[in-house]
């Protein structure tokens, strides 16, 4: 009997994670590609100095929208080693593994998530972000001034430029409540 209560256990804990990790990768893509969409249509018809406004004043917007029900089971967000605004600033939790992933690029680290326990033992995925043809507009090596001047008045402290096509750029991570 015990036997089977533990086999139990272990079955049900492994449902339970699979489901939070299936969650998880679904919110993270739906936030990527709402902001992605959001921000390409902007582009396209404002030009990227236009955007940058746009986009700092509704990726909270577009991120709860693109998120539905799901925002009141999770916390979510972006962080990365060099930040553009200020409270995307890495939690503790988040350190030791954007270390790990600092100045690689994608496909030299094999993991396409990451799982991590918080002491509470809530549970935070995290997703690699890599740096895309179209982000290097306004994260690359060679920014154009009217860009850079947009980031400073918008962003005086940023951070996120100098990246390289491929290059890791941070984690959108989900949390549980």
């Amino acid at each position: 009997m015990k036997l089977f209560f533990l086999l139990n256990l272990v079955i049900m804990t492994s449902a339970h994670a699979q489901d939070f990790e299936t969650e998880a990768k679904a919110l993270a893509h739906d936030l990527k590609s709402s902001l992605m969409k959001n921000l390409s249509e902007k582009v396209a018809k404002e030009g990227a100095v236009k955007a940058i406004s746009f986009c700092h004043e509704n990726v909270k917007p577009i991120a709860k929208s693109a998120a539905k029900d799901r925002a009141l089971k999770f916390d979510f967000g972006r962080t990365s080693h060099k930040i553009r605004n200020e409270t995307n600033a890495p939690q503790a939790w988040a350190d030791v593994y954007l270390k790990e992933f600092q100045g690689k690029f994608k496909g030299d680290i094999k993991k396409d998530f990451i799982i991590h326990k918080l002491e509470n033992s809530k549970r935070v995925y995290l997703e690699p972000l890599y740096v895309q043809a179209q982000c290097l507009t306004c994260h690359g090596e060679s920014v154009a001034p009217e860009i850079k001047m947009k980031l400073a008045e918008i962003y005086p402290n940023d951070k996120a430029t100098g990246f390289k096509l491929g290059e890791f750029r941070g984690f959108i991570w989900i949390k549980e409540k």
